[in-house]
């Protein structure tokens, strides 16, 4: 297989989304360095930084959900150019926030027409995909997403050495530069790929109408399955950076010249594994095959502390293929099962379980730690992996 084989097939639209949203996620550096900011630029404590951020998460809730139903309502290319504008405006308003209370709303307000975007470029991306290359198309975007993040923490830290505003201003631009893209060479289709293998498709009817995916229980199901894979996975976020340090007692350089050894497996070889993949195995499997490696990942981490380079870097490689077997194949099984008419509605669920992990990941993580320590903390999210596993695996039947 050649280096660009994987690439071949996909179409030119969702190059172009693709570029949109390097685009765009290269000025993301707010996100990167918010809790910094917030402890060093602003002077407030940890614990209003803890505050803050909760509710920051909180909007990427109502983000989803809001950009869900509208994406079903008035289409998917209305909802990202509000999205991308609303958040270029919401950055200059929030540089110039210094009363804590204000701060909270406006990082509430940012993070719910921010994260509006993702429910709507979900569906933008199968809308322009066949089923063949729709997992591909889903890895293009996180391929995308991971340089475009990689950028924005180098470059994001080095202008904060000359200004904090620097950083906004930069994350405005690339917002409006994004909308700017997507209006001018990526115009809306209203005509969906026909899917082949997908006679069967549920499609609101006036005879039929709109199933809600929260009363959708074989839906939810893997909605649940999905939070609990995510909480497994945003442990690399939130804890495993304190256990680098408390532990291992790595200094920051250090601890990030280790965590890099993710983003590289993933960028290296995420498009190849996805090509080959899909064309072998069911999109449960995958699944399934990526929570049990999620499992072996942490069991590494309980390794004594004189095996610490082995336990770090093995983590660091299981739980980036991990990753690769979870996040593509999960999205695209997703829009494969919503009903064409509410993909934007189904999509958004999904989004809602990875938010609300990333808002529960930190405190079930450090709950756990602070009474038990870190041991009882890996053991625990293998636990939860595994009955992911199973909760996946009761989704074989239907698709």
């Amino acid at each position: 297989m050649g280096l660009l084989t994987p690439f071949k097939g996909l179409s030119h639209r969702v190059w172009l989304l693709a570029m949109v949203n390097l685009i765009n996620r290269s000025g993301a550096m707010i996100m990167c360095f918010l809790s910094l900011y917030i402890t060093g630029s602003l002077n407030y404590s940890i614990a209003q930084a803890g505050y803050a951020m909760s509710i920051y998460g909180l909007g990427a809730v109502l983000g989803h959900q809001l950009g869900g139903y509208f994406t079903d309502k008035v289409g998917y290319q209305r909802v990202q150019l509000f999205s991308l504008t609303a958040t270029g405006l919401m950055i200059l308003w929030l540089m110039q926030v210094q009363n804590f209370y204000l701060l909270c709303a406006v990082l509430f307000g940012l993070n719910t027409v921010s994260e509006a975007f993702r429910p709507a470029n979900t569906v933008a991306i199968s809308y322009n995909s066949t089923d063949s290359n729709r997992t591909r198309s889903f890895s293009l975007m996180r391929l995308a997403f991971n340089l475009a993040i990689t950028f924005a923490l180098t470059v994001g830290g080095w202008l904060i050495t000359k200004s904090w505003k620097y950083i906004f201003w930069a994350d405005a631009i690339t917002c409006f530069a994004s909308a700017a893209a997507l209006l001018l060479f990526v115009p809306e289709i209203h005509r969906k790929v026909k899917n082949s293998n997908k006679p069967d498709e549920l499609t609101a009817t006036p005879e039929q109408p709109a199933i809600s995916p929260y009363k959708d229980a074989f839906y939810m199901r893997f909605a649940v399955a999905t939070f609990m894979g995510a909480l497994a996975f945003m442990q690399i976020v939130w804890t495993i950076p304190p256990f680098f340090k408390q532990v291992y007692g790595w200094n920051e350089f250090t601890i990030g010249c280790v965590s890099a050894i993710n983003g590289a497996v993933v960028l290296l070889t995420e498009m190849p594994l996805v090509h080959r993949l899909e064309r072998l195995r069911p999109s449960i499997w995958i699944i399934r095959l990526g929570l049990l490696v999620y499992v072996v990942s942490y069991f590494m981490l309980t390794l004594p502390p004189e095996y610490k380079w082995a336990a770090a870097v093995l983590y660091m490689v299981f739980i980036s293929f991990g990753e690769i077997f979870v996040m593509p194949f999960s999205i695209s099984w997703a829009v494969k099962y919503a009903p064409k008419a509410q993909e934007g509605a189904f999509t958004s669920v999904y989004g809602i379980a990875y938010a609300v992990a990333n808002i529960l990941a930190p405190l079930l993580g450090t709950q756990i730690i602070y009474h038990f320590g870190y041991n009882a903390l890996w053991v625990t999210i293998m636990a939860i992996s595994l009955l992911a596993w199973l909760l996946f695996g009761s989704l074989k039947q239907k698709i």
